[in-house]
Order: structure tokens, then sequence, then C-alpha cells
């Protein structure tokens, strides 16, 4: 498809990995075996099978001071209001972060839908969703430094103030103001697994959890930079609370019933 530019719009199409057939079910179960959350993985492949080949249209901006095809954040006061088409063809690599798991469990489940095999790493969650080891809050709504539910397509990437950055389109009500919100993955020296050891000048005890980030899923720096390249232009990343999946759809708040807060006291 060719790319359209102009100050107001930017009209695009985000290439997917090399098409595939469904995953089949023996596929599905060793993913789950891995310790995928079974309703999870069902949303995200149902999602795909509705979707596949769908256009989803993203409220974006431009930079006054950049190409007006760049994705690279600014501040502001130099944005222009936007918009961007994006489309989902069928990736054969996906990642679910389970965020009702402890920020020092690996909570990032990186998927191969056609062999089946999963990767996990540890990965930072929002100040807003939570200063501790459990995120609890979640919405869409912009200045909240909340972790947003929901399913993304990865774009391309830029570099930013973590190195090379993925910028994220979501694609459902939970999290459609990702772009503007600059929800974006990336690495951070906070993710690594030694930040749990480490003093908290304010406290003098060790932290207990990854460091948080303002929103954006955070994962360790080496990380990073290995599976970024890897999920640009097409793949599905999906941030996913079980209870809470389908209220966030709304884009406001939700927040864990207290019977799933497991959060330790701020530090």
């Amino acid at each position: 498809m060719k790319v359209k530019y102009s100050m107001m719009s930017i009209v695009f199409s985000l290439i997917a990995l090399t098409s595939h057939a469904a995953p089949s079910n023996d596929i599905l179960k060793k993913i789950t075996d891995q310790g995928v959350p079974v309703d999870a993985l069902s949303r995200l492949v149902k999602f795909m099978d509705d979707y596949q080949g769908r256009t989803f249209q993203q409220q974006t901006y431009t930079c006054a001071k950049l190409p007006p095809e760049s994705i690279k954040p600014c501040e502001e006061s130099e944005r222009t209001p936007s918009t961007s088409i994006v489309t989902l063809a069928n990736p054969e690599l996906v990642v679910i972060i389970d965020f009702s798991r402890a920020s020092t469990e690996k909570r990032f489940f990186f998927i191969n839908l056609k062999t089946g095999e999963v990767m996990k790493h540890l990965v930072s969650h929002g100040i807003g969703s939570g200063n501790s080891n459990y995120a609890s809050r979640f919405s869409n709504i912009k200045d909240s430094r909340q972790t947003s539910l929901g399913i993304y397509l990865a774009g391309d990437t830029y570099m930013g103030k973590y190195g090379r950055t993925l910028r994220l389109y979501g694609l459902q009500g939970s999290n459609d103001q990702a772009y503007n919100r600059d929800i974006v993955l990336h690495g951070a020296w906070y993710a690594a697994d030694t930040f749990p050891d480490s003093i908290n000048p304010k406290t003098g005890q060790k932290f207990g959890r990854l460091g948080v980030s303002w929103g954006c899923p955070a994962l360790p720096t080496s990380t990073a930079a290995k599976l970024i390249p890897m999920l640009k232009n097409g793949s599905l990343v999906m941030h996913y609370f079980g209870s809470l999946m389908d209220d966030a759809l709304t884009g406001q708040e939700v927040s864990a019933p207290t019977t799933d807060r497991r959060q330790t006291a701020k530090k």
C-alpha cells in the first residue's frame, strides 16, 4: 500500500510477520502449559480471528520540528492532532503480559504462535497502577501514568531516552489513546532483575519490586534490545488482567477487586 503523509493525517499500513494459519489446539496447549493464561491466549486468538485484515483509525499527532512521518514523541506544545490508520495482519510473534502477577515474576510472555515456543521476561508497570510489586489500577486516561489493558499493534521503532523504542497502537477502547499517551515498549535499567534487591534511598530498605514507569511496559535493557526488532511492524502485545478486561473497555479507571489486591505498602 502506498503511504501518504500530510500535516493533519498519516495513513499507513503495518505489515505483519509472515502470514500463517491459526495455531492448532496442540500448539495452544503447548503455550498454556508453559504458564500463559488460558483466558488471555483465547482472547488474543479470537481477536486475531475476528479482525484479521481490519484497519483501525488511531488518534495520533505530528511534531512541529520533526518530519510528518516521524513517530518520535515531542513536547505537547509542538504537537498537532492527527490520525493514522493501521492494519492488523496475522503475526506469528505475540506478547501477553499478565499484570495480575507481581513485577518480580516473569510475567512478559513472548510467544511464537507457529512453534508454541514461549520465552518469559520481567516487565515493569506504570506508577499510577501501583507503586509496589503489584499493579491494581488501570486506565486509558492521559497523564494518569497508569498501565492500559488491552491489545496493541506494534508499529515501527525510534531512538528514545532508553534506546530503541517500539511504538504501540491501542486497538481497543481500553487503550486507544496509547499513541497520544506515548505508551511504548522500551528497555530500562529499573527493570533489571537486580533492581528489587537494590536499596530505596527513601526507606533504606530493599525495593522488593521492579522500578515503575509512566505507564509503559519496560523490559530489562538487554531483553528489549533483542525483542523489539522482532516485534516491530505487526506483532500484537496484550496487557492482561483477567477480571478487569471487559470493564476496562470503557477506558475509565478500573481496579482489581479487594480480594485480588496483593499490593504491599507503598515504598
